[in-house]
């Protein structure tokens, strides 16, 4: 039997909620669209943005213009800011991804030049966008714990960013890397693999193709493996 929960203390407004989703203690949703079998943890505030089916963010998160896709789950502490997750992604806690920037070419680098908080801002200003240049995280991506994910960044599918790195160049897809800041560590398989995994995109697939499939995930992608999710995602799409 379907069902949608939202906690006693949760507030939640303006939010569009599929089935089976939880939203759960002191949680905060507002301008949101959650897919089916969404679940929001206590404490966490997301506005303005949009999650896919089966996405799991954990308590504490802040989320503010997110795009997120199926199957992505968050860890504690992660705060994502004006960004694109793809589909399959594995953040740990304390993640930070898309943050802005400040401007330091200018005379100072506070944020009154662009914020109303402090009352100095002329009414009439024309404010930068902050945000302007995009942040986009790939498919099957594995963003360990304290990683910072800047501005402007683009990670390729099945990149692995290592616990602790701030990167700040864009991640080519299955590449690991890691350090302050980030730098390529090694690919995660060769070259022709790594095409070939591109080129099937086996995160599109159906849900129950993958699950009546589970052991051609839970493999080293060798020839028979590949050979067999070639023949799967021909059939499944």
């Amino acid at each position: 039997m379907s069902r949608i929960f939202f906690h006693e203390t949760a507030v939640v407004d303006n939010v569009k909620a599929g089935e089976d989703t939880g939203i759960y203690r002191h949680a905060y949703v507002k301008n949101t669209e959650l897919g089916d079998s969404c679940s929001i943890g206590d404490y966490s505030r997301i506005e303005d943005s949009r999650m896919s089916e089966h996405v799991i963010i954990q308590r504490n998160n802040m989320i503010y213009s997110g795009d997120i896709g199926r199957y992505t789950y968050t860890g504690r502490n992660t705060t994502i800011w004006h960004s694109q997750i793809g589909a399959f992604c594995s953040l740990s806690w304390n993640v930070s991804i898309g943050g802005a920037n400040h401007d330091y070419t200018r005379v100072t680098t506070h944020s009154f030049i662009y914020s109303g908080d402090f009352g100095l801002l002329p009414p009439d200003e024309e404010i930068y966008d902050r945000f302007s240049t995009p942040c986009i995280i790939g498919n099957d991506v594995w963003i360990a714990a304290n990683a910072c994910i800047c501005r402007g960044v683009i990670v390729g599918n099945g990149a692995v960013i290592a616990a602790g790195s701030v990167v700040t160049k864009d991640v080519e897809p299955y590449t690991i890397v890691g350090g302050v800041p980030a730098r390529p560590i090694k690919k995660r398989f060769s070259e022709d693999i790594i095409q070939r995994l591109e080129k099937i995109c086996w995160w599109e697939l159906p849900a129950d193709v993958i699950k009546d499939n589970f052991q051609c995930f839970n493999s080293v992608p060798d020839e028979a493996c590949l050979s067999a999710l070639e023949s799967i995602c021909e059939r499944g799409k």
